[in-house]
């Protein structure tokens, strides 16, 4: 990746057009305003129209040449003609993703088909998992390049390690839920499969449904301790994704596995004809079981971290994906008492247990991140649920003392089926010592 000579802070600095643009009540006009950031010949994808994503279409725009605008740029749709590979990938989705689903998941996928329901993020939409399209801004932002190696240790679904795996970039994803865990390398894996394979699947759906549901418990056969199985690992998903979809209404699994494993193969058959025609070299990824407060990584050996700390004040993950854990095996209550957020039976309690925490996974972020390396932490607050507290203001300050400074903070807003939230914060903290 060829990198321009003004750096991230000088860049944040520059930014004299963001600062002008956010001053102008309505974005309505964005012609105009387009022609205030961007060069000639750049034209955005539809629907951008938030302040942060024209702001990040501006840095992609000081920090990338234009033929890596087109090869790996998030927010534009063609440069001089040419369309970009995220607008050529997102195209090639499948109507499928959103049939058969309410009017109201219906609208979310189609206005976000260029943000959030690509590739194999679609598969298993995780509740409060990151905005796709924002990651691969960030790690563009980043001059993350193929020789680097990025760090999730907060994975949940696997979404800045699909990105970057797109972008042919290596990646860790550590997370404490081992469904996340599952759930994230069938999604990663599955960039990675031949075409002949997700026919196979389907040819062999009854065959596996019945295995899975006879019992209450994993089967062997779809374990992937001893290796990953991609035909076993999609189907399992699959059928998880079932379980859990038929906790929320009144149909039965037996209904709706097929349809939505139909929806994976057809998802995942969309993006490997866009993967085969851009001649895309995917990354490779690696995923673990763990703990953020106790990380398995050498000191000073990671290139850039992107993250946002589970949002338990708004979600309790372990009871979210209770039928799913407990079907592979394990014990609800004890993941509980090991999760970040989900510790204390009040709201005190719970709060002073949760910044206790997030000190420790921010000492273990500074530790083996690289100096003058970058974590970028997304985070928001509820005010109702926090009593007021803001939980981004207490990460800045704790990031401070463990050798970060911040350079950036942007505001993007939460756009979701059920979001309890109205915005994010992203926090670009550059390790200094």
């Amino acid at each position: 990746m060829t990198r321009t000579n003004i750096s991230m802070k000088e860049t944040f600095g520059l930014n004299t057009q963001i600062e002008e643009i956010s001053k102008i009540n309505s974005l309505s006009d964005l012609p105009k305003i387009t022609s205030l950031l961007l060069p000639d010949g750049y034209e955005l994808l539809p629907n951008t129209s938030e302040l942060f994503e024209l702001e990040f279409a501006f840095y992609e725009c000081k920090f990338l040449t234009k033929d890596e605008v087109v090869q790996r740029g998030a927010f534009f749709k063609r440069v001089d003609g040419m369309p970009t590979h995220h607008y050529i990938i997102c195209s090639n989705n499948s109507p499928l993703i959103w049939q058969g689903r309410s009017e109201t998941t219906k609208s979310y996928f189609k206005e976000g088909n260029f943000s959030t329901g690509y590739a194999t993020h679609g598969l298993f939409p995780y509740r409060g998992k990151f905005h796709p399209q924002l990651i691969k801004g960030l790690l563009n932002i980043l001059g993350i390049s193929t020789e680097d190696i990025v760090l999730d240790p907060m994975c949940g679904s696997g979404t800045l390690n699909v990105e970057a795996s797109i972008l042919g970039i290596n990646s860790i994803g550590i997370e404490k839920s081992p469904f996340c865990v599952l759930m994230s390398k069938v999604k990663y894996e599955a960039l990675k499969v031949d075409g002949a394979l997700l026919s196979s699947i389907l040819n062999n759906m009854h065959k596996n449904y019945k295995t899975l549901i006879s019992s209450k418990k994993l089967h062997a056969d779809f374990s992937c301790h001893d290796g990953f199985k991609p035909e076993k690992a999609i189907t399992l998903l699959a059928f998880l994704d079932a379980m859990g979809y038929a906790r929320r209404c009144s149909k039965s699994i037996d209904m709706l596995f097929p349809s939505v494993l139909k929806r994976y193969t057809v998802q995942i058959n969309s993006f490997i004809q866009a993967r085969d025609k851009l001649d895309l070299k995917i990354g490779n990824a690696r995923f673990e079981i763990g703990d953020a407060r106790n990380l398995s990584l050498e000191d000073n050996s990671i290139d850039a971290i992107i993250t946002s700390p589970p949002y338990s004040f708004a979600i309790d993950y372990a009871e979210n994906d209770r039928p799913q854990l407990e079907y592979l095996g394990y014990n609800v209550s004890k993941l509980k008492d090991e999760m970040i957020g989900l510790k204390g039976k009040t709201r005190k309690e719970k709060l002073a247990n949760y910044f206790d925490d997030m000190d420790k996974v921010l000492s273990e972020m500074s530790r083996v991140l690289k100096i003058g390396k970058y974590a970028v932490i997304i985070i928001g607050s509820n005010d109702i649920q926090t009593g007021g507290i803001r939980l981004e203001t207490k990460v800045e300050e704790t990031a401070v003392k463990h050798s970060f400074v911040l350079d950036q903070k942007m505001v993007k807003p939460i756009k979701g089926i059920q979001n309890t939230m109205k915005d994010e914060y992203i926090l670009f903290l550059r390790k200094v010592k």
